[in-house]
């Protein structure tokens, strides 16, 4: 009698300790250490409350091989120093963090490592959108002619003879998209409006 209750004692301790470990993999939530591409120049997308900001362009080590990238916050990875001009291969951590008051998940980067630095072709064009009403606020090149312009306040743009232009358009126009290149320092040198 007394080896029949041990072994029922030992067998429901045996399943207490088996579904202890089976829920606590379950509660783990996904954290990978992976490289990512970052592209030189950086997007305008509208943020979680609707206003446009400054995004990076990174390519997962699962869309490598792919046009497919992404976008996130431009300090969204956690002590990544970026500067425009710069492709980069870097090493992150990524970790899927719970927001226990809205109980949605949220995803962290850490830097970890440089893989590569290369520095873009002086003649390497990207667009940026200058004004669109699918921005929040509608124009993104924040300033005047007197002043100079800054693409969301943060990024200097280098206008000379295209400053008029650029601020008629603003103007009159419901949207306006400029052809850039870098111009060194993290400033962007407005090459054409369309």
């Amino acid at each position: 009698m007394t080896m029949k209750i041990n072994f029922t004692c030992w067998s429901i301790l045996l399943v207490f300790g088996v579904c202890t470990l089976i829920s606590g993999c379950f509660n783990e939530l996904p954290q990978k250490e992976e490289s990512i591409s970052v592209k030189h120049y950086p997007v305008v997308q509208n943020n979680d409350v609707g206003n446009a900001s400054l995004f990076l362009k990174v390519q997962f080590s699962h869309q490598k091989g792919t046009n497919e990238w992404d976008e996130i916050p431009i300090d969204a990875i956690e002590g990544f120093n970026y500067q425009m001009g710069y492709n980069y291969v870097i090493n992150i951590h990524k970790e899927q963090m719970q927001n226990e008051t809205t109980d949605n998940f949220n995803t962290s980067y850490t830097y970890i490592s440089e893989e590569s630095k290369e520095l873009v072709s002086p003649n390497a064009t990207f667009e940026l959108p200058l004004k669109s009403p699918s921005y929040q606020p509608s124009t993104l090149a924040f300033g005047n002619v007197e002043v100079g312009y800054k693409m969301l306040g943060e990024i200097p743009i280098e206008c000379s003879t295209l400053c008029e232009d650029l601020n008629t358009s603003l103007e009159t126009d419901g949207t306006v998209t400029g052809v850039f290149r870098h111009n060194g320092n993290n400033m962007i040198k407005l090459l054409q409006l369309k």
